[in-house]
């Protein structure tokens, strides 16, 4: 039988005892680690600012600093109106140009480096060498995979992906995806931690490229392209459609609940069935999986689930206030935006 040479002895005995580590609780953590300054990782910070956690960021670059703390005090005026946690301040912000020292000692690292496999995977290869050994290490990657960048973690279990949505501070949801050896224990202690921390984390059952929300954000989006490149609209006129029309009510009840809702007292059944015998098809729907009686029965299930036993007026009652605070909040935010816009032309012209 070969023998191991020291470094693989030594790595293997690290794997081991990172895999037998005590975690800390979700609710315990008290200090996080990001890596990269750009508008991801300044989301991350300013999210946990605002929650009373102290920040360490590792930034290489020396403009990051001034850039990120910028962005961060902008957004500020928000969080407070949000409400802030008891501790928030931006000056348990502190910055770091390499993962060692303080950040040896942080107790969760949210990575947002560039979207690059060899980028990330170095990056937390270095982190993975110098945090705890217990620490877990979530990506905020769109499109690659926890599996992708797994490949130099030290305690691979330890490593998931943790995608946002910009603004971070603002929008609730965090997709969280685990790889090959990703433990389950660790996507558990994900779910929870992001959670606690003011987000709503949303498991992924598998990883498939663009999770969940960029792939509906991908096909909205090539539509959209491709009404404007076929001459049947103006962006703005596409844009309407969508924030005039089922924009609107996509925002409190997603693709499902709108079809089903659709039906009103005949049930999201009756609904779901008539997909089957409708005789208009578009050009991107010809790869769309068959409406088998087995994928309607779990599209049914789904979204009984969903209903909870409410009433579809009480249902149809709540899209309506919704829609209605909905357009009144959206027209007055682009009015001020608007005032702004003035102020800014007026203050150039001086």
């Amino acid at each position: 039988m070969p023998q191991l040479s020291q470094s693989k002895k030594e790595n293997q005995s690290m794997q081991s005892d990172y895999t037998n580590a005590s975690r800390i609780a979700p609710d315990a953590v008290k200090k996080v680690g990001l890596v990269g300054a750009g508008t991801i990782g300044a989301g991350w910070a300013t999210h946990f600012l605002a929650r009373g956690l102290d920040v360490i960021v590792v930034a290489p670059n020396p403009s990051a600093e001034e850039r990120m703390r910028r962005t961060i005090a902008k957004a500020w005026p928000v969080m407070e109106s949000k409400g802030l946690a008891e501790g928030a301040s931006l000056d348990r912000l502190r910055f770091q140009e390499k993962p060692d020292g303080a950040f040896s000692d942080v107790d969760f690292v949210q990575e947002s480096a560039p979207e690059l496999l060899d980028v990330k995977n170095a990056v937390i290869g270095d982190i993975s060498k110098v945090i705890r050994p217990d620490v877990v290490v979530a990506s905020s990657a769109s499109y690659l995979t926890a599996t992708d960048i797994q490949q130099h973690c030290l305690n691979p279990a330890r490593l998931i992906v943790g995608h946002p949505f910009h603004p971070v501070y603002l929008l609730p949801l965090v997709e969280v995806v685990g790889g090959r050896r990703t433990s389950p224990d660790t996507v558990d202690w994900a779910m929870k931690f992001y959670s606690l921390w003011g987000h709503r984390p949303l498991r992924c059952r598998k990883e498939v490229l663009g999770h969940l929300g960029n792939r509906l954000q991908r096909a909205l989006f090539s539509e959209a392209l491709r009404l404007v490149a076929d001459g049947v609209a103006t962006t703005e006129e596409v844009d309407a459609a969508m924030t005039n029309g089922a924009g609107l009510r996509l925002g409190l009840l997603g693709p499902f609940m709108t079809r089903a809702m659709a039906g009103g007292d005949a049930g999201p059944r009756t609904v779901i069935e008539r997909q089957r015998t409708n005789k208009i098809t578009f050009s991107f729907e010809r790869n769309n999986p068959e409406l088998t009686d087995a994928l309607v029965d779990d599209l049914v299930a789904g979204v009984v689930r969903q209903i909870d036993g409410r009433a579809i007026e009480d249902l149809e009652e709540a899209r309506d206030a919704y829609i209605l605070s909905l357009i009144t909040l959206r027209d007055q935010a682009l009015a001020r935006a608007s005032v702004h816009k003035t102020e800014g032309t007026q203050r150039d012209s001086k």
